[in-house]
């Protein structure tokens, strides 16, 4: 079985549609997303309907949280507030309530899945260091974790109880006697310098973990953002992936 892990779309529609292309021809099984299907983009009801039609499971994220009413937007800078107003002003209450139904973790076939963090998923905190990636294996039980909310693609690996390292190749083999943070980077929104939609392949037979990079039509999930007057810093950093 071959399956895929998503985050972070950001009401991206062009840069979804690209990654639903690809879903489709690398033969997945089944689709997890891991949180954020709205916030900064121009399409948030476009999004969350498709998310909802493909995921096998689905998470909440922190914008997802804060449209729906169980996060303050006072929780954001100025233009992830200004992207809020936006989003929670033109969406259809229907896609609100899809996002209700979403879960803050989940648990599948040896996968926990979490937007942020395994240790206390509602603070909205992030794995940015190697401690804060050591501090957080203690508070789940499957080998793997796979989560979004950085926007940045990682690995990072602890053996046997070790102090963990990062790992930076764009696949690996999922080893027996190791446990695992992974972060399934971006679809709508990728801020670690490469522009391209990410998302993650798992092969259960071959037990490798693919990060797969996607073009997709960035000046036209430019243009409706200018259109939906959503802040211009909002607009500029799809195309330079930061």
């Amino acid at each position: 079985m071959r399956v895929g892990f998503f985050s972070d779309v950001h009401g991206n529609w062009e840069a979804l549609a690209a990654c639903l292309k690809d879903f489709e021809t690398a033969g997945l099984n089944k689709l997890f997303f891991l949180g954020d299907a709205v916030g900064y983009g121009a399409d948030p009801d476009r999004v969350v309907e498709k998310v909802v039609e493909i995921s096998d499971l689905k998470i909440l994220g922190n914008h997802d949280a804060a449209v729906i009413g169980q996060l303050s937007p006072d929780y954001f800078n100025e233009y992830a507030r200004a992207s809020f107003f936006f989003t929670r002003e033109t969406m259809k209450p229907e896609n609100l309530q899809k996002l209700r139904e979403f879960s803050i973790s989940e648990t599948w076939s040896g996968f926990t899945l979490v937007h942020a963090l395994p240790k206390d998923p509602e603070s909205w905190g992030y794995i940015s260091t190697l401690q804060e990636a050591q501090e957080n294996f203690a508070y789940f039980q499957t080998q793997i974790c796979l989560i979004g909310h950085s926007h940045r693609p990682f690995i990072v690996e602890q053996k046997d109880g070790e102090n963990a390292h990062l790992i930076t190749a764009e696949y690996t083999k999922i080893e027996p006697n190791c446990r695992y943070i992974i972060n399934v980077g971006s679809v709508g929104q990728p801020r670690d310098g490469n522009p391209d939609a990410c998302y993650v392949t798992y092969d259960e037979e071959s037990k490798e973990i693919y990060f797969k990079r996607i073009k997709y039509d960035i000046k036209t999930a430019q243009e409706k953002m200018k259109q939906a007057q959503i802040p211009g810093y909002l607009v500029e950093r799809l195309s330079l992936g930061r």
